[in-house]
């Protein structure tokens, strides 16, 4: 496998065009269609020519199409129910315990007593080790990214509920507005990419031109990001998501377009995965269990968490931990050389229920649980987490002049990064306004097809102009006559 860069036009007749444009021919490889060339590293050299000449190359990195990746889940899944019971028991615990695709080793199966099981999955292809650990099997991996889910632990927490208590607290912050800001400032991000100054503050005019990009008139007129504490908690929840990089010379930031998988799907399932990324990554594991609680408490009730915690050790004794066998006896995972604790009811109450605990206070401060002294509830934010109530979202309206009107809560933060990638919010409000425009929609194109835009706006909106689809597929149109793609395989 060697990976190329391919050229592909719109219609083999460009192909003369080009040439006549540049000296595009020496440079111009195998064919790989009528409308594809592989083309040399030097093609790179004449895109400003191009440019300059009315005829901008789009470029795009190489992704799977839809059915390559449908494909390999399939085949994966096929795989996966193929394995032997205890093989396929040590897979889902990889994957309970995994974040962002990795799992370290000792968090997820007993290197000693599952390394037969290790060696086959790794044999498979379905885990591939990274770094290696103090003991064997005990690193870090990576699981195949077309695995299918692992099977949901099937909690029962009716002896937890109990009816609301008077004292509990007041929802600290709201995820769901946070995740809409960070999917707003990441798409400004995105278009702009300004640059830190050496204090380590986001340049003034940069900053205007986010405001501009946010419809943010105060931002706009002072260009001080971090006296906007709204815009200022977007930006660190970014940057803790490691979704923002600098340039270490021209002080740049760069928005990674992973943050799509994290905000992808519904509400509900971005915040998931938003907490998930936020809560230390040995502590995770139990999210699950504490988002079915609140689940089964629903709108009007709480938990008693003494109660949680003892039908938590009663159903699932290993959520954070694999218990090791070792010299006939239940011990907890340790490096070499330690001295082993008993897997047992002691230890529980002194280590998983202090770390239930800590992700208790975390999602406190995220805003999805309200706590008293021996109780938690979910707040509003909470209930969406937990999916408690199927709220049907308003509609946004399409106007034949490209404008977009969103209401509150009619978008997922998947749906407003996409939205506000496509073009600029003129106003942000209750109610908020975008403008499409082509600029945007051509570097939206990168990524993603136009159908995908038309896609979201007809999914979302009450009905969409068909002036509207004409103006995006004609610039879509326009944009990709000449299109580069880098990093494709080809199999010599």
């Amino acid at each position: 496998m060697r990976s190329v860069s391919v050229l592909q036009v719109a219609e083999p007749r460009l192909w003369d065009e080009l040439c006549a444009m540049v000296d595009l021919a020496p440079l111009l490889g195998p064919e790989l269609s009528p409308t594809q060339r592989v083309v040399a590293p030097g093609v790179d050299e004449l895109l400003p020519s191009l440019k300059n000449r009315g005829l901008p190359v789009l470029e795009r990195m190489a992704t799977r199409d839809v059915a390559q990746v449908q494909a390999s889940q399939a085949d994966l899944r096929a795989q996966v129910d193929a394995l032997p019971p205890h093989v396929r028991k040590v897979l889902h615990s990889a994957q309970q315990h995994a974040l962002d695709g990795l799992v370290l080793g000792m968090h997820a199966w007993d290197p000693s007593e599952d390394a037969g099981a290790v060696r086959h999955l790794h044999g498979a292809g379905l885990i591939r080790q990274q770094t290696p650990g103090a003991e064997p099997y005990a690193g870090l991996y990576s699981l195949h990214e077309d695995l299918p889910p692992p099977p949901e632990v099937a909690y029962d927490f009716d002896e937890a509920v109990m009816e609301v208590t008077d004292d509990l607290s007041q929802p600290e912050n709201s995820t769901v507005s946070l995740l809409h800001d960070l999917a707003a400032l990441a798409a400004a991000l995105h278009q702009v990419s300004p640059r830190r100054t050496h204090a380590g503050t986001l340049n003034k005019g940069d900053a205007r031109k986010l405001g501009r990009s946010l419809g943010a008139t105060e931002l706009t007129r002072d260009g001080n990001l971090e006296g906007h504490p709204r815009w200022k908690q977007a930006l660190d929840a970014l940057q803790a998501l490691g979704a923002v990089s600098m340039e270490p010379l021209s002080r740049e930031l760069f928005l990674d377009l992973g943050l799509e998988r994290t905000l992808a799907g519904s509400t509900a399932e971005a915040v998931d995965r938003f907490v998930h990324r936020l809560v230390e990554r040995d502590l995770h594991v139990v999210l699950p269990a504490i988002r079915a609680a609140l689940k089964q408490a629903g709108r009007d009730g709480a938990l008693d968490e003494v109660i949680f915690l003892d039908e938590l050790r009663l159903q699932h004794r290993d959520v954070f931990f694999p218990p090791w066998q070792r010299q006939g006896l239940k011990v907890y995972p340790h490096l070499p050389g330690e001295q082993p604790r008993p897997y047992d009811e002691n230890g529980w109450d002194k280590m998983e229920t202090r770390m239930v605990e800590a992700v208790l206070r975390r999602v406190a401060r995220l805003g999805l649980i309200r706590r008293a002294p021996g109780v938690f509830a979910a707040t509003e934010d909470g209930m969406i987490w937990a999916q408690v109530d199927d709220v049907k979202a308003p509609p946004v309206w399409v106007t034949s002049d490209l404008e977009i009107i969103v209401p509150p809560r009619s978008v997922t933060p998947w749906d407003r990064f996409q939205l506000e990638r496509l073009g600029r919010c003129i106003t942000r409000d209750v109610v908020d306004h975008y403008q499409i425009q082509q600029e945007a929609l051509v570097k939206w194109l990168q990524t993603h097809e136009v159908d995908e835009a038309i896609g979201i706006l007809r999914k979302r909106a009450a009905g969409v102009p068909l002036t509207v689809v004409e103006t995006l597929t004609e610039w879509a149109r326009s944009a990709t006559r000449v299109i580069l793609v880098r990093g494709v395989l080809l199999t010599d």
